[in-house]
Formats: structure tokens, C-alpha cells, sequence
């Protein structure tokens, strides 16, 4: 299994909890404690893997976390148990979106001291960002698109398998 199958799964599946049991990890539920109507998140981190999982306020995984890099306590992860495609840079990201038709956004920012730049893309099931640091791939990320957030996942983590 690849953990871009697990997108658009409940934090309740099968697939998940069998994630969950395998890696001994833990569920962190974070609420809105300062009553600025903010939805509840549940976050899954996996230190040792170099992932960490998101789950919507409706149990919903609506984003990955991939380090690419170490960073933030996590390892760096196993590109081969991602399922999404790896970019040395913005360019080959850019080429690989232009080949395969699909839209991308780039941008650069200067965010607490570190100068990043960034492509994300869009397959439709879900989006692809990649973040760069000094020309060498840093942290990736994926996530579902906001209608299928909405919708529970839906057709997310099917036709994210066909990537």
C-alpha cells in the first residue's frame, strides 16, 4: 500500500486503522480552544516514516505530510511508500505537468527566515506541492481538492491510484 491511497479514507477504515496498528502510532486531536470557530482536526504523525496525516473535522484524510528532508523531529521518508511522483526540481515538475496536461501554480516565499520555493499541481483527484530549499526538494505534500473535502474524499484515493 502507498500512504497516497490512504487519501480520502476515514480515520475509522480498515486501511487506516491497519496504518495505525502496523506503525503504533497515535491520534492527536486538535480543537478549536480559543472559540474562533475553527474546525477540529485529528493529526497522525509518523516521526520515524517522515509522514504525517491530517484528518478533517469530518474524519477525513485530507492531506499528507511527506519529509523529504529531516526536519521538525520527522526522518526523511521513503520516497518508494509515498505513491505520488518525486520532482528534483520546479522544472521537472513544471515538464512532467505540462506532458501529462495538467495545471500548476508556482511561487516563492521568504516564511520565518527561510527561503522557499514551491509548484503545486493539479491531477483533479488531488493536489501535488512541492516545497524546494536551496534547489534541492525539501517536503512534499498532498491534498484533496476543497469539493472533495467536502464530499468526504469520495473518487479521491480510487483515482489517485491510477498516478
Amino acid at each position: 500500500m502507498k500512504y497516497i491511497d490512504l487519501l480520502g479514507k476515514r480515520l475509522k477504515s480498515d486501511e487506516v486503522i491497519d496504518v495505525l496498528e502496523c506503525d503504533d502510532l497515535d491520534v492527536i486531536y486538535s480543537f478549536d480552544r480559543l472559540h474562533e470557530n475553527q474546525p477540529d482536526e485529528y493529526w497522525v504523525p509518523s516521526k520515524a516514516e517522515g509522514v504525517q496525516m491530517r484528518f478533517n473535522e469530518d474524519q477525513v484524510l485530507d492531506t499528507l505530510f511527506f519529509y523529504i528532508e529531516a526536519d521538525e523531529g520527522f526522518c526523511p521518508c521513503e520516497p518508494d511508500s509515498l505513491g505520488v511522483p518525486i520532482f528534483d526540481s520546479r522544472a521537472a515538475a513544471k515538464e512532467y505537468a505540462s506532458e501529462s496536461g495538467l495545471s500548476v501554480t508556482e511561487g516563492e516565499v521568504d516564511f520565518l527566515g527561510v527561503f522557499r520555493k514551491w509548484i503545486k499541481i493539479d491531477f483533479g483527484s488531488h493536489l501535488h506541492h512541492s516545497e524546494f530549499r536551496d534547489g534541492k526538494l525539501h517536503g512534499m505534500s498532498a491534498f484533496l481538492p476543497p469539493k472533495a473535502q467536502q464530499d468526504g474524499g469520495g473518487q479521491a484515493a480510487t483515482r489517485a491510484e491510477s498516478i
